[in-house]
């Protein structure tokens, strides 16, 4: 049984096409909000987000993975619950970076996104995107600074690091960032490092339309800071000069643009965050959950 709800949370969360990660970040386009982050380091961290406040809440189920994985039980007290959560998932890194297949788990190292679209209109940020082919590196050599998940009150509380991340891509822009121009077609590579991140989430019991209590996200905040990066554009003839000067300007000002992004980077992890989990949360039943 447990093998089996394990191999129903992965087919929801679907890693092997990532279709759940294209929907919703493809069309978010809510005028006057704060868009997502342009870089795809972001997406890394929402999936990984939304993989450990998982997989905090469900410890019996992660017990179908190969061995060298426990499960772990909620009669524990709180201590040693926090404890166990964090090594089962040091535990699950190593299957992380080369998959699983016999769970349809694929490597998430390079962890391949196929498409990213972003269409927003703010005063520092005015942007139309569309990113493709884009490749993620290092999506599995996070650091878990601390963890506290309670299994009877189901709140989650987590610190992440990420060493270092570099992606790389094809992308079609036009926009703004404060007074540079953003205009062009081409491909793209950039190294992030020292990404921390900090999240909180409430989870509740529901009762569906069928009478079947369920576990279901109340409440999910995200505080993101990416420490430092850089970035190399490559494009053809007409747009090297725009593609020059962009690379140019966040090189200059990783700082500034980062802290311009920092919200935006939040917002697109708690709402993807919150969407995977609950796609997975929604496939198991109260009892499933917390046996």
């Amino acid at each position: 049984m447990d093998t089996i709800i394990l191999r129903r949370v992965l087919n929801l969360i679907n890693f092997n096409n990532l279709v759940i990660l294209e929907k919703m970040t493809a069309r978010v386009t809510k005028k006057g909000s704060r868009p997502p982050d342009t870089t795809p380091d972001s997406d890394r961290m929402t999936l990984l987000i939304g993989l450990l406040l998982v997989a905090s809440w469900t410890g019996p189920a992660i017990a179908g993975l190969p061995p060298g994985i426990q499960s772990c039980s909620r009669t524990l007290d709180l201590g040693q619950y926090d404890r166990c959560v964090v090594q089962q998932l040091k535990a699950i890194t190593p299957y992380l970076a080369k998959g699983v297949p016999s769970l349809k788990l694929p490597a998430l190292d390079p962890l391949f996104l196929p498409s990213l679209t972003v269409d927003r209109n703010l005063d520092s940020l005015k942007i139309k995107a569309n990113m493709s082919q884009i490749r993620v590196y290092g999506a599995t050599n996070f650091i878990i600074d601390d963890l506290k998940a309670n299994p009877n009150d189901l709140s989650v509380r987590l610190k992440v690091q990420l060493p270092h991340v570099h992606v790389n891509g094809d992308y079609d822009v036009q926009g703004r960032l404060l007074l540079l121009p953003l205009n062009g077609v081409g491909s793209f590579k950039g190294n992030f490092t020292n990404t921390e991140a900090q999240v909180t989430a409430q989870g509740k019991e529901i009762t569906d339309k069928n009478g079947v209590q369920r576990i279901e996200i109340d409440k999910l905040v995200t505080k993101i800071r990416v420490g430092d990066g850089n970035i190399r554009l490559k494009a053809p003839p007409s747009h090297t000069v725009a593609a020059d000067a962009a690379a140019t300007f966040f090189n200059s000002n990783p700082r500034l643009v980062l802290d311009i992004a920092s919200p935006i980077i939040e917002d697109t992890a708690a709402t993807v965050s919150r969407a995977l989990a609950a796609r997975a949360l929604g496939a198991l039943t109260k009892e499933e959950l917390l046996p």
